[in-house]
């Protein structure tokens, strides 16, 4: 009878994870699952990792998991690209990001009023009209890369 109520209160759980109220909050992530590859089973893994719009590994694999065991799938982004697209999407998206994180720490510079010299002549000789029209010139590749 114990073993009736165990195996009750695992199934509500189960239920309980898989409704949209726990979607909107997930748990933190504290459990580590390892998977051996080979040498190509892991090249083979990363070619699909970045060919579904995936930079980490381990996200992709979560993903495809959960995809196959849930029946969830994230909308795929950039299906479809070549490998080499994959990659030039992935490198775009990384550099994208290390201007954004320049522009937050600027934003907080001057928020604070505590600009630095450098930072000051930076602005001056035109940096963010620079990397605006650069960043300009990275998104339209995406959206090209993309579809």
């Amino acid at each position: 009878m114990a073993a009736d109520a165990a195996s009750d209160d695992r199934r509500t759980m189960v239920r309980a994870a898989a409704s949209p109220a726990a979607e909107a909050a997930p748990a933190k992530r504290t459990r580590t699952v390892a998977v051996r590859l080979t040498d190509a089973e892991e090249a083979a893994w990363i070619d699909a990792a970045l060919a579904d719009g995936h930079r980490q590994l381990g996200a992709w694999v979560r993903e495809r998991a959960v995809a196959g065991y849930l029946g969830k799938v994230r909308p795929k982004t950039g299906g479809g690209l070549s490998a080499e697209a994959a990659a030039e999407v992935a490198a775009l998206r990384q550099q994208m990001t290390r201007v954004g994180n320049n522009l937050n720490q600027i934003a907080k510079a001057i928020n604070a009023g505590q600009v630095p010299p450098k930072m000051a002549e930076s602005l001056e000789k035109g940096w963010l009209e620079k990397w605006g029209q650069e960043l300009g010139r990275m998104a339209d590749r995406l959206d090209a890369l993309e579809g």
